[in-house]
């Protein structure tokens, strides 16, 4: 199932230790500094190779809100969230910073609608699509749509989350995130 989208993503370095990961814990909680329910081991985090691409030392966690320096974060494949406080352990990075210039795809199974490319965002008539395994460069979002360049001499909208807020794009497979 594809994630809610939130408001971007936290990038936290998984530390090594003589080859081996550390299993450094975040403390989670229900609220920010209340209620407190237990850890999240980084290293089990799941890493969503199909959507952030493989090959990063770096655990990526969906952010849905944000308060002072709390992060509610989605942890699991189940959508569970909680609070948590990274201090300086990872980056926290709105979506429209982390796409903007990445090397983009469609998610897997998505409905044939969400590949088309517009002049403007909810213009109607589609100029063109994408094929599902096409890579675009991400130049801007905005709201839902997304400007892509998906050849060298032309840009266009697309949806980059769906209207339930699930994400539609990832990073190109093999890709890593910048900072």
């Amino acid at each position: 199932m594809r994630p809610y989208a939130g408001i971007g993503v936290l990038m936290l370095p998984v530390s090594s230790d003589s080859g081996d990961a550390a299993y450094e814990e975040l403390q989670r909680y229900d609220e920010p500094g209340i209620y407190r329910r237990g850890a999240l081991e980084i290293v089990r985090i799941p890493r969503h190779e199909w959507i952030f691409g493989s090959g990063s030392a770096m655990v990526p966690l969906v952010v849905m809100a944000k308060k002072a320096g709390w992060l509610k974060v989605v942890y699991d494949d189940a959508g569970r969230e909680a609070w948590i406080n990274p201090g300086r352990r990872g980056t926290f990075q709105p979506w429209e910073v982390f796409f903007k210039g990445q090397a983009g795809r469609m998610l897997p199974g998505l409905q044939k609608k969400y590949y088309q490319l517009f002049r403007q965002p909810d213009s109607g008539q589609p100029l063109t699509s994408v094929t599902p395994r096409q890579v675009f460069k991400m130049i801007l979002l905005d709201g839902d749509w997304a400007v892509v360049m998906s050849d060298p001499n032309s840009l266009n909208w697309m949806r980059w989350r769906d209207e339930d807020g699930r994400l539609l794009i990832g990073l190109e497979r093999g890709g890593t995130p910048t900072k």
